[in-house]
């Protein structure tokens, strides 16, 4: 008999757990003992393997950070009629394609592994757009897509999909994974789209890893598309690749992806970084350090526990940056999601905050000071170009002007920071 309080994990077509419905929309995994004696690779850092259950408040932390949040959490559970609150019922109805590589079914559903299996949704994703663009306030693009039985983390509306010959489809198996994620414009962040392709591609002329990216125009809408670093196309057949993010690593809920919220700074990344992926401690180290670097050089505020991420091949290694935004460009409190030392308020980032930052991340002060001076360089030289190509490319812009002004006066203010830091 079918339990219907109960979900399957499944990885690479091998039943790896179940998840069982707790009070209050909570949810409590255990490890198959098929998995335990055979694979023995943990979904994550926080849940080891072992053959006892895991309690609600560790169960629920790393399966609730695949879920969508804000609006859209807000709109998928009124339209699917469950509590937005209940973690396993947004498994149960949107569990089949998560981030990394774990799909969450109902029994009935384990063995629907045939993969190549899409239905074309162009049409309906241009209704969906020419929605969102009549009334940004009432419609989100991943909420319309009223055949996604698939998650993605994170309070930016967007769509994972897959794309081939410039057409978007959605999965009509849980064997056949999305490739791309896609994101619409926002009402609420003028020109968002081109805001993140730009940055992304500076990040990658600026020598940091980041997944291939690109701004599209479909039936007179601007789309950011973001190739997907945990997929992997071989021979046709897209492979799923696990990863985590930094909050799932530690065992923390989404609430606390900030660290004013209890979240993660630097120094507990870099704790974490030092632990379990200690063969390559020093280069995420010195990735921290670049990014931190360059997120204060584009004014990106946001980037947080769960904008960080931790791959699984099975050798555990650092993920590619993304998310990569100037939210200083908009009318938000300019406060890092983690702090510069003890600092959190960009105007007040100083040398001795970055200082601070070096012992946090455990690397002397004259390296760091080499890295600021590396990524000034490189960003000083490339960001006007970039500018002019993209707004040669994608048509004038006022997000290019604020981009130009707010890059322009971050490298000046950091090259004051960093002439103090080279003093200390």
């Amino acid at each position: 008999m079918k339990n219907k309080n109960r979900l399957l994990i499944i990885w690479d077509e091998q039943l790896v757990g179940t998840l069982e419905r707790h009070a209050k929309g909570k949810v409590v995994f255990q490890y198959s003992q098929e998995w335990l004696n055979t694979i023995k690779r943990p979904v994550s850092l926080s849940l080891p393997c072992r053959e006892q259950k895991y309690s609600p408040a560790i169960s629920t932390a790393f399966f609730e950070n695949l879920l969508p949040e804000n609006t859209a959490r807000t709109i998928l559970a009124f339209n699917r009629r469950f509590d937005k609150k209940d973690t396993f019922a947004f498994l149960e109805n949107f569990g089949e394609d998560c981030a990394g590589a774990l799909s969450i079914v109902h029994e009935e559903s384990r063995m629907d592994f045939t993969s190549g299996q899409y239905e074309c949704i162009n049409t309906e994703l241009i209704e969906a757009l020419d929605k969102i663009m009549t009334n940004p306030g009432k419609y989100t693009l991943f909420p319309e897509m009223k055949k996604a039985r698939l998650s993605i983390a994170g309070a930016q509306d967007k769509l994972p999909v897959y794309i081939e010959k410039n057409n978007f489809y959605l999965p009509l198996t849980s064997g056949s994974p999305t490739t791309h994620i896609i994101k619409p414009a926002n009402a609420g962040f003028p020109d968002i789209p081109k805001n993140e392709a730009f940055c992304m591609e500076l990040a990658r002329q600026s020598g940091l890893s980041v997944p291939n990216s690109k701004l599209i125009k479909i039936s007179g809408h601007e789309l950011f598309i973001v190739k997907r670093y945990d997929r992997e196309k071989i021979t046709g057949k897209v492979n799923r690749i696990h990863q985590e993010d930094f909050c799932q690593a530690m065992g923390l809920p989404a609430d606390r992806k900030y660290q004013e919220s209890g979240g993660p700074g630097f120094r507990q990344c870099r704790q974490l970084a030092d632990e379990f992926l200690s063969d390559t401690g020093v280069d995420v180290r010195i990735n921290f350090a670049k990014i931190m670097i360059f997120n204060y050089l584009i004014g990106n505020h946001d980037a947080h526990g769960k904008n960080f991420s931790i791959l699984h091949e099975p050798d555990l290694k650092f993920a590619p940056f993304y998310d990569l935004v100037s939210t200083q460009i908009y009318p938000l409190d300019h406060k890092f999601a983690m702090a510069i030392g003890q600092t959190f308020r960009h105007d007040r980032v100083k040398g001795h905050s970055f200082k601070k930052f070096a012992r946090d991340m455990n690397i002397r002060p004259q390296k760091l000071d080499s890295l600021m001076a590396e990524m000034l360089q490189a960003m000083t030289k490339a960001y006007g170009p970039l500018l002019a190509k993209h707004e040669k490319k994608y048509g004038q812009s006022k997000i290019y002007t604020d981009l130009f002004e707010i890059i322009r006066d971050n490298i000046k203010q950091l090259n004051s920071c960093q002439n103090r830091l080279s003093r200390v």
